[in-house]
């Protein structure tokens, strides 16, 4: 996924099987929510929460910030 922002964005090999989540940088945080259900709300991190989470499950930097 290229650098978040406003747009939701889905990560690039989440295929189209629809079961996917989506996320986007705004206000200085990560918001994520599940792509089914975009009304259903999100889950909110900090800017470290987020960087945290990835480097413990990104393996080629593709969810990265700028």
């Amino acid at each position: 996924m290229a650098a978040l922002n406003e747009r939701w964005h889905k990560p690039t090999r989440s295929g189209n099987n629809g079961q996917c989540v989506e996320a986007r940088f705004v206000d200085g945080v990560v918001e994520v929510r599940n792509s089914n259900a975009p009304d259903a709300g999100s889950v909110r991190f900090t800017r470290a929460e987020w960087e945290t989470f990835i480097a413990a499950v990104d393996t080629d930097g593709e969810f990265r910030l700028p």
